[in-house]
């Protein structure tokens, strides 16, 4: 905008100079051509002082504009002055500086350049140096000159705005491009959380095949077919779970989404858990029947982190009581609670819970609540009732026409 203002000034100046040779030389109108041109020249060794300004710094903000059209204003001001006040056609120049205000300028500087504009105007109604008259002409000069005034104020405009609306299509072009950096960064953040998500999950079957090796290489027997078993299984969760990370992956890097039932994505979940903790159990109790929500990549894994993180507090507090996972409807949301019977939320505060009290990566809670945040749910702990905790995972109904409906948290 500045150095718009820069070049518009350039021309505006030899415009007045002009003007004023031509009314003293062709018209023989007696004005005071000595202070208008001295005004003129004054106006243009500030716009070279700001154009070599501009050029060497190239970050001029609000104040630096703010300057340039109050000098703009008591320029046209000192011009009007000595050329006949509110009756100088060109007067209506005064509207110019305020357009490039409400432009480029925030409220309070655009509304007070506006007032200092119409006191100026006003000042003017009795100070000024009146024009002399040409007998039987003074009219149709008044005409010409509103002439003159309008095709120049309408080139200004035009310049102007075509200017403006050439800044507001490279800005949303680059919004736009931001706005597709965003969604590739954000799906790759996705990946991201899914493999850890796996790696997370990965971590309890290699944990057991290592113990299972160790014990194999200690003993001189040959190892029993339970064992074996055992193993075979393991290996088929990490050969499962390998695959749902290159599915989730391709869901997640192409935006994908599904619709499902509200209880039958919770219970599916809860029964891949119990896949991946044959030695915890975990309870059940549906609560929104008929309801519909919408499941990205990423949040399957999100709630079995916080079952797994559930089981793995009642272990760390030997308590023999299954997980209790329930669904709830309010209103626009479906809550899911957790409810453990380990540390409260305030001894998890004071002492972060890790994934298997030390055996995890302890990167569970926070993949599941970025998982969960992308969905546009949330995540909050209470204190449960007889001790333990309740995890409270918030997340929206999808809307009755099948497309996700921005809503606010509860």
């Amino acid at each position: 905008m500045l150095q718009l203002l820069i070049y518009l000034r350039y021309l505006s100046v030899a415009g007045q100079m002009l003007t004023v040779v031509f009314v003293v030389q062709r018209l023989n109108l007696p004005i005071p051509a000595e202070p208008l041109l001295s005004i003129s020249t004054g106006l243009l060794a500030f716009n070279v002082l700001s154009h070599w300004w501009w050029l060497a710094h190239r970050d001029a903000g609000p104040r630096a504009l703010v300057l340039q059209l109050l000098v703009d204003q008591l320029a046209l001001t000192a011009l009007l002055y000595y050329s006949g006040g509110p009756a100088n056609p060109f007067v209506s120049l005064y509207l110019v500086p305020v357009a490039l205000a409400a432009i480029g300028l925030d409220i309070a500087p655009m509304l007070g350049l506006t007032v200092l504009t119409a006191a100026l105007y006003t000042w003017l109604m009795r100070h000024h140096v009146d024009l002399p008259h040409m007998h039987g002409s003074d009219f149709q000069l008044h005409v010409t000159g509103m002439w003159v005034n309008f095709l120049l104020s309408a080139g200004i405009m035009v310049v102007v705005l075509s200017r403006f609306m050439t800044i507001v299509r490279d800005q949303r072009r680059r919004l736009s491009e931001a706005r597709e950096r965003a969604i590739r960064d954000e799906s790759l953040s996705a990946l991201g959380s899914l493999a850890a998500g796996t790696a997370h999950e990965l971590n309890t079957p290699l944990a057991t095949m290592g113990l299972l090796v160790d014990d194999w290489m200690a003993s001189e027997q040959p190892p029993p077919r339970e064992d074996i078993e055992l193993l075979r299984s393991q290996l088929a969760h990490c050969r499962d779970h390998v695959r749902a990370l290159a599915e989730m992956a391709r869901r997640g890097a192409a935006g994908e989404t599904t619709l499902e039932d509200a209880d039958g994505f919770v219970h599916a979940c809860v029964d891949r858990w119990r896949l991946l903790r044959p030695n915890a159990t975990a309870v059940f109790h549906p609560g929104a029947p008929e309801r519909k929500v919408r499941v990205d990549a990423g949040l399957p894994q999100a709630l079995i982190n916080l079952i797994n993180n559930a089981a793995d507090a009642n272990a760390a507090r030997g308590v023999d009581e299954p997980v209790e996972v329930t669904t709830q409807a309010r209103e626009n949301w479906l809550t899911v609670s957790i409810l453990d019977r380990g540390a409260g939320p305030a001894q998890i505060a004071a002492r972060p819970r890790l994934d298997n009290e030390g055996q995890g990566l302890g990167i569970g809670l926070m993949i599941s609540k970025a998982g969960i945040e992308r969905s546009r749910g949330r995540v909050r702990q209470v204190e449960r009732e007889g001790g333990g905790c309740v995890t409270e995972v918030d997340l929206p109904f999808a809307a009755p026409s099948s497309s996700p409906a921005a809503q606010s948290a509860p």
